[in-house]
This record gives structure tokens, C-alpha cells and sequence, in this order.
């Protein structure tokens, strides 16, 4: 399957396992000769935050287990590293203390549903970027979630987009060498699928003339894409299908209605993770003249079959087999799951970027429209 910006984004949080060892470790220890000396305040305390940062051995059972569990873990590591940065202010390794516990909450509160990092930690990054004595490792990391943090306000605050394509530009250029540079410039590309600013449209136009074949050959394809975006939403969304219950779907027949279009895959955990939001708020607005239609792009029609089912979902699926080359999802040029689009009343696409924890308060709106 591929994958969203999102997920994409979940992966890369997670940083390098570099942030795990110390930039610069202190001296053994021993001296020259030998001898064992006393650890110092500071060294014993730094091994005990070591120890805070080991995965936990004990194998959870259950889904909810494994979630617990890592809850936990990263708490832990979030308080041992904010206990070493306040109890030893002028070594320098608190500046890798702050970083892993800035990444702890950023990974603690993904794990809750909670993409956004609050305003302290964001604040937490950028002290450790502009620290004149922190190791360049630990900056480039900082810098690199600071980066993607931007990426996590675009549906929120789309001039987000213009923050992150800066700080992406710069990353890139200060680090070049860092293992996620390139991955970073790929997502900035990407990004510009639905990137709604007048910046974002001159940044493709450079990327679509870039010398580099790989870039170019990508751009072209968001053009195309955003052109085949801006063709959908010049009139009433044109769909049909006959579902996995052989029942006949046509969109023009729900007219009156709100209905949200779900483009997803049983192999991708964020589409699963959405679909799991949605069901609810299907239940609660259903009667209300909310309508769902599901547009799965697996090739395996079991295992779309036994998500349906796991999940609950009550509403119409469309699935050809097809996988990537499903004939719906490839005639409006879906290229990533969960891709989700709200059409009001008249039939018309009004977003594409609602994921499910605002829908329900979208949806309340547009059924009172």
C-alpha cells in the first residue's frame, strides 16, 4: 500500500537510533592507568536515564496492552530526561536529554490521536536549534522534528505549508548529509498535492523543470493531479459502482445528502485507524441523512472483507481487485490511502483533507446548510 503523508510523517518521528546514544560520552570509567574512579553526580545520573531509554521485554498480549505499554515507556523517558536537563543545567548532554524528551511526547501523543506537538515542546526544539553548545546531531534532529511538525498543521492551518516547505529548504541545505534528507525532500514534493498557497503552486512549477529526472517525473505526476482536482470540483461529483453486496451506488441519487468518500486499503493502519474514527459518528448521523461510501484499493477481497467486518462498517464498499489500479480510484488519481472527500448536498467536493476526529462537527454544519 502506499502510504499518506501521515503515516510517512509516523515513521520519520521516530527518529534515528543515534538519538539513543550519547553525541559525546564521557570519559570511562577508569584513568589511564586502570583504576576505577567514582562515577560523578552527573555520569550516574546520565546512566540512569540510559536505562530509562530501553525497550520494555515484557511481550503485550493484546493491542490495548501494547499501547498501554508504550504509554508508559515514553513517559518514562520523557520524565528521566526532563529530571537530568533540570538537575544538571550546564552539562552538555541535557541538550540530548530535552531532544529525546521532546520526541517522547511527540511519539506519546501520535499514539493518542494527537498529531499536533503543544507549544512548549515546539519551543523545547527551537531552543536546542539555536543552542550555541548543543552537538550538531542533536540540532539536526531537532531541527528535522520541527520540520515535520509543520507538516501535522496543514489541515489545521494551511499556511503551514509555507513554514514547512522553508524549514524543509533549509534542513536540506545545512544538513544534507543527515539519513533524512532525502526523505524530507520527497515529502516536501509530495506535500504539494494539496498544498492550497500561491507559494506552494510557484515551488512545483521549479520542481517540474528540476534537472533531476526522479523530481521532475513526481511533480509532474502532483500536477496532473491537482489539475485533475481542480477539473472534480468545477461540477458535481460523478460516481457509480455496484458494491460487494451487488447492490447499484450512484452518487447523483444522494443528492440532498452529505456523503463522505473513503478511498482506503486494509493494509494501511491509518486508513484502518480513520475508518475506526468514522463508524461512530456513521451511527450517530446516519438517520440525519449522512451517507458513507467505501472505496477499498486491496487486491486481496478476504482481507478487505474481514476489516469491513472487524470494524463495523455498515455502508456501501466498491472493491474490483484491482489494488492501485482500481478503476475508480485510479480515474480521479488517488494516489494514497486514507484519502477522504466530503460532498455536500448538491454533489459538490468541498474538502479533501477532513480526517475523522473533525468530521462530525463538519458534517452537523453542512446537513444544516
Amino acid at each position: 500500500m502506499k502510504h499518506t503523508l501521515a503515516p510517512a510523517l509516523a515513521i520519520l518521528l521516530s527518529t534515528t537510533a543515534a538519538l539513543a546514544a550519547d553525541p559525546e560520552p564521557a570519559a570511562p570509567n577508569s584513568s589511564p592507568g586502570g583504576e576505577q574512579r567514582l562515577l560523578l553526580p552527573a555520569d550516574a545520573a546520565w546512566k540512569k536515564f540510559e536505562e530509562s531509554q530501553k525497550q520494555p521485554t515484557t511481550k503485550p498480549t493484546t493491542r490495548n496492552e501494547a499501547l498501554d505499554q508504550a504509554q508508559t515507556w515514553l513517559t518514562s523517558q520523557q520524565k528521566a530526561a526532563d529530571e537530568f536537563a533540570k538537575e544538571f543545567p550546564k552539562d552538555r548532554r541535557r541538550w540530548q536529554a530535552k531532544l529525546i524528551a521532546a520526541r517522547a511526547d511527540l511519539q506519546s501523543r501520535r499514539l493518542r490521536g494527537q498529531a499536533e506537538a503543544p507549544a512548549t515542546t515546539r519551543a523545547q526544539l527551537d531552543e536546542i536549534i539555536s543552542a550555541g553548545d548543543a552537538p550538531t546531531p542533536v540540532k539536526a534532529e531537532a531541527a528535522f522534528m520541527r520540520t515535520i511538525n509543520y507538516a501535522t498543521e496543514f489541515r489545521a492551518k494551511p499556511e503551514s505549508y509555507i513554514a514547512f516547505h522553508q524549514a524543509a529548504a533549509d534542513f536540506v541545505a545545512k544538513y544534507p548529509a543527515h539519513p533524512a534528507a532525502t526523505q524530507l525532500e520527497e515529502l516536501d514534493l509530495r506535500s504539494l498535492a494539496e498544498d492550497p498557497t500561491t507559494e506552494g503552486a510557484a515551488l512545483l512549477k521549479k520542481y517540474l523543470v528540476s534537472t533531476d529526472a526522479r523530481t521532475a517525473e513526481i511533480a509532474k505526476q502532483i500536477h496532473a493531479k491537482r489539475s485533475k482536482m481542480e477539473e472534480v470540483r468545477q461540477k458535481p461529483v460523478e460516481l457509480q459502482f455496484t458494491d460487494t453486496n451487488n447492490k447499484d451506488v450512484d452518487l447523483a441519487l444522494l443528492r440532498g445528502k452529505v456523503v463522505l468518500v473513503v478511498f482506503w486499503g486494509s493494509g494501511s493502519q491509518q486508513s484502518l485507524a480513520e475508518l475506526a474514527g468514522i463508524v461512530p459518528t456513521y451511527g450517530k448521523l446516519h438517520p440525519k441523512g449522512f451517507e458513507v461510501l467505501g472505496i477499498s484499493l486491496d487486491a486481496d477481497k478476504v482481507k478487505m472483507q474481514e476489516a469491513v467486518k472487524k470494524l463495523g462498517m455498515a455502508w456501501p464498499q466498491y472493491f474490483d481487485g484491482g489494488g492501485w489500479k482500481n478503476k475508480i480510484s485510479s480515474k480521479f488519481l488517488i494516489d494514497a490511502v486514507p484519502t477522504m472527500w466530503l460532498i455536500d448536498k448538491k454533489g459538490n467536493l468541498r474538502t479533501t483533507s477532513l480526517r475523522s476526529d473533525g468530521l462530525e462537527s463538519v458534517v452537523l454544519k453542512m446537513l444544516a446548510q
